[in-house]
């Protein structure tokens, strides 16, 4: 929902304090300090019920702060003074530990001014992955983009938090993610249809193979590796008898023709391989998260 004016005199008061801290060198302690209060007046949080515990231990080990909701932490944060500049994912390694311990999936690192947001996953065998799930920065977008500063870090307040709101969200940027948009572009059915619009334009007819190639081709490498081993599978073709009346003579024409077969008769026609990397690929920007 749009912010409204008490929330944007709230951020607008926190991003000068965190302007402040910044400027004169502030340490992590005093950060943490207007982290606190920027999680009751913004987000919603009652520390004197709980809900904000600072170095909450996870067996045996210490986290800056987490957020909890009736009495269960519910997400994680790394706190670095706002005098840090350009905050790392390696800054999360120890939230990282502490969550893959209490078996949480959010861990949120920030220095009031610079705030990331990463869902984590763990794998047997493969440990503790991270993923980006959006990033912002209070100074930068308080002039020029405060609504979709707020629209971010809203989904961290209590009462969004409580109703799995954040859940949905991750759900709904891997659906939209690269991997998730390359493979539906691979669909034998999206690429029927792609083939019958560039056959419109074409002067003979086009392979599916060769528009699998055409698509594969124009997409991103970023997006390509996003999406893992991708093949092209050629359908196997039956041949039909088909009846129709010929308009010029009147007469009964049987005609004999080609067409997939049903899905379920698929042959892998080998992978195809990677494709090269074009020069023109190499002069786009670097993707960013969030």
């Amino acid at each position: 929902m749009p912010i409204d004016k008490s929330t944007t005199a709230s951020l607008r008061k926190f991003a000068d304090a965190f302007r402040e801290a910044r400027d004169r060198g502030a340490n992590e302690s005093d950060t943490v300090m207007f982290l606190v209060k920027f999680f009751e007046e913004v987000l919603g949080y009652d520390s004197l019920k709980g809900e904000i515990s600072k170095e909450q231990a996870i067996k045996d080990r210490y986290c800056d702060i987490a957020l909890k909701i009736e009495g269960t932490v519910r997400l994680l944060i790394e706190c670095k003074a706002a005098s840090v500049k350009g905050l790392q994912d390696k800054h999360i390694e120890q939230a990282e530990n502490y969550a893959s311990r209490a078996g949480l999936r959010w861990v949120l690192l920030t220095n009031g001014i610079e705030w990331k947001l990463f869902h984590l996953s763990f794998a047997e065998g493969e440990g503790i992955n991270h993923d980006l799930a959006f990033e912002a920065n209070l100074l930068d977008e308080l002039e020029a983009n405060l609504d979709g500063f707020w629209a971010k870090l809203e989904l961290l307040s209590r009462d969004l938090l409580k109703k799995d709101v954040l859940e949905e969200y991750w759900e709904q940027r891997k659906a939209l993610g690269p991997a998730s948009v390359v493979k539906a572009l691979f669909d034998h059915d999206v690429l029927t249809v792609v083939r019958r619009e560039l056959n419109r334009v074409a002067p003979a007819r086009l392979e599916m193979e060769d528009v699998f190639k055409a698509i594969r081709d124009v997409l991103s490498k970023e997006a390509l590796m996003a999406a893992g081993e991708i093949t092209f599978k050629k359908r196997r073709r039956r041949k039909r008898k088909v009846t129709r009346t010929d308009q010029a003579t009147g007469q009964t024409v049987t005609e004999e023709i080609e067409e997939d077969a049903p899905d379920d008769g698929d042959v892998p026609s080998g992978e195809i391989p990677a494709p090269p990397e074009p020069s023109h690929l190499d002069s786009l920007p670097p993707k960013t998260g969030g």
